[in-house]
């Protein structure tokens, strides 16, 4: 089968060639357009306007291999030919217009049809939400009696420990959860002076076992003491566990040979917290795109977790950025306006 390409470069030579013998004059320009609209159905789509170019070059070249004045006044060719070329011309960019608009819808439907999805998601999450929160507190209660018994009768630092992450974790998920129901609901974010710090270690902590099993090592590198910011402690470790456990992932599923590390640290400056998590993973390649909805590298992403990472440091007056380095890797930060103690006194 021959491929819309090969049929409008047959139609444009035959063109041509009917073009040398007989007067067409601006009469060239109507199967010239039919073969730019054949080539502009093809892929890729630079080839419509290479064939709408060749059309063009073409229609100048016979003025000049063929003297067609006879009778006619040489402004009249001119003037012909010119149409010709600006029929091709306007054809093969009204052409590139309608498929730039075509594709642009295609995306618009594709992103409806994706938000679609995403509310009833929503909606399924939000109903989860209320029924986890009751056995997630079971949990808990349990767990924490569990360790008040064990600490009667064993002495065991190991259980005790396990214990007590347990417990640890079933309360982060009720908050987690809890969270969830908030925005279910449209309401306020809790904000409170938390120390980033006491955040970080809580989402390392919960990164530990993933890490060991991914061959990963996680290092901390916390300098900012108990400083603090204002917001929900609970976002804010959402978002640290988010950049590390890309992180985790991007080396886990990289068949590299080195050093595979993720870094978490903290630095102050005089107005700000900057929390950053740097990986010896593969790269980025475009640091700007990680940020778009829908937007993800991996093959069962949905595109969500950096751009609303984003959006929770950003509702907090923080900006986050990305940046590749040198060796191989990435750096994600942001930053979180420093507390002022005084001003709760």
């Amino acid at each position: 089968m021959i491929s819309p390409v090969g049929l409008a470069l047959a139609l444009v030579a035959i063109v041509f060639s009917v073009d040398l013998c007989l007067p067409l004059g601006v009469a060239s320009a109507v199967p010239y357009t039919f073969a730019v609209l054949l080539a502009l159905a093809a892929r890729p789509h630079w080839l419509g306007a290479a064939v709408a170019v060749l059309c063009c070059v073409l229609t100048l070249l016979k003025m000049m291999i063929v003297d067609e004045r006879g009778n006619t006044e040489l402004w009249k060719v001119i003037a012909n030919r010119c149409l010709a070329i600006f029929a091709i011309s306007m054809t093969a960019l009204l052409g590139i217009l309608r498929r730039r608009a075509e594709e642009r819808l295609r995306a618009h439907q594709a992103n409806l049809a994706h938000m679609g999805r995403l509310t009833m998601l929503g909606q399924v999450a939000a109903g989860l939400a209320h029924e986890l929160n009751q056995p997630l507190a079971a949990i808990s209660l349990h767990a924490d009696l569990a360790k008040h018994m064990a600490g009667q009768t064993t002495s065991d630092p190991k259980l005790l420990t396990t214990l007590e992450d347990i417990a640890n974790q079933a309360a982060r998920a009720g908050e987690i959860v809890r969270s969830i129901r908030r925005m279910a609901r449209k309401s306020d974010h809790r904000h409170e002076a938390i120390v980033v710090n006491d955040i970080a270690l809580r989402a390392v902590r919960s990164l530990e076992w993933f890490a060991w099993q991914s061959g990963v090592t996680l290092q901390l590198d916390l300098t900012v003491a108990d400083s603090t910011v204002l917001g929900d402690g609970t976002l804010i470790e959402q978002v640290i566990f988010n950049l590390m456990q890309n992180g985790i992932e991007a080396l886990a599923n990289s068949p590299m040979i080195g050093p595979r590390l993720v870094t978490l640290s903290t630095l102050a400056n005089p107005d700000t917290i900057i929390v950053t998590v740097r990986d010896t993973g593969p790269g980025v390649t475009m640091p700007n795109m990680l940020f778009e909805r829908f937007h993800t590298t991996k093959a069962d992403g949905l595109g969500l977790g950096l751009a609303i990472s984003r959006s929770i440091v950003e509702a907090h007056g923080g900006i986050m950025t990305c940046q590749p380095t040198k060796e191989g890797g990435a750096v994600f930060s942001f930053t979180l306006p420093l507390h002022d103690r005084s001003e709760g006194k």
